[in-house]
């Protein structure tokens, strides 16, 4: 039975058994990243201002998910920054349509792109400026 204080926290009798406990559960972590690059949406219309070449300052948030390993990780967040720089110098300081994959670089197709190659992601984000934003995540 879990016990509170009068300030709503665990009693010693949880804490005790927490390890054992978190390595049962899934937890998440995220980290994010950020790049500079140009794009065009071939696919506007002729008129649409997103069909011009133009530029975004991009934030990616990353989230991972697994169980706690035996350092008490998900995942190092050196080894997700290991994992992420290849692809940030892929797309920073460059006209994305000129990469692979990013041929139309909407924001959904930007996330999905850093979905698809990193290790144990449950969702990417990808923010063009501060309102506006898609994300990819894994279906349940």
């Amino acid at each position: 039975m879990t016990k509170y204080t009068k300030a709503g926290d665990l009693s010693v009798d949880r804490a005790a058994r927490g390890p054992q406990r978190l390595a049962a559960v899934t937890t998440r972590i995220g980290r994010t990243y950020r790049f500079e690059s140009a794009h065009h949406l071939p696919h506007l219309p002729e008129g649409h201002k997103c069909r011009n070449l133009h530029g975004h300052n991009y934030r990616v948030d990353v989230v991972v998910r697994g169980t706690l390993d035996g350092r008490g990780f998900v995942r190092d967040f050196a080894e997700i920054d290991a994992e992420l720089a290849p692809l940030i110098k892929i797309v920073d300081h460059r006209l994305l349509n000129e990469v692979p994959g990013l041929e139309n670089p909407t924001a959904e197709i930007i996330a999905a792109w850093f979905y698809e190659r990193i290790t144990e992601c449950e969702s990417v984000r990808v923010y063009e400026n501060h309102e506006c934003w898609a994300e990819v995540m894994a279906t349940e």
